[in-house]
């Protein structure tokens, strides 16, 4: 299985995990490997989980500050915010995938599940996330 594929399983769990107000990582991963119909849940994926849920609310916090005057990240689509999550935590978590290509990895999921406005935001919302030599 490829990072992406196990990047797509994640950010599919925190969706879920979004979806029912969910904080136990292991029940999210469960709840990711019977709705997603997988035989076992990737450990990349797990380690993505794990660190997005327990870091959930200074990600989100994170998020916020680059939000538009009046917005929240409750009017946000629910699987842009997924998105959002997976990549911010892998952009200052990870130790596998660089920020830039963590970003790129979102765009990638965009196009898989959201539309072209929304990429255009995740795109914007996320580089400033990167550092600027």
């Amino acid at each position: 299985m490829t990072q992406h594929e196990m990047r797509r399983i994640a950010m599919q769990a925190i969706y879920l995990a979004n979806q029912g107000n969910l904080t136990n990582a292991e029940e999210v991963c469960q709840k990711a490997l019977k709705a997603l119909e997988l035989k076992s849940f990737p450990d990349y994926s797990t380690e993505i989980v794990n660190g997005a849920l327990a870091n959930k609310k200074a990600l989100d916090e994170q998020l916020s500050k680059y939000l538009k005057k009046g917005w929240r990240l409750n009017r946000i689509n629910e699987i842009d915010l997924a998105i959002l999550e997976v990549a911010l935590y892998e952009m200052q978590n990870s130790k596998v995938i660089e920020p830039v290509a963590a970003l790129n990895e979102a765009l990638n999921l965009c196009d898989e599940f959201s539309s072209k406005e929304s990429k255009k935001f995740v795109n914007g919302l996320l580089a400033n996330f990167i550092k600027k030599d």
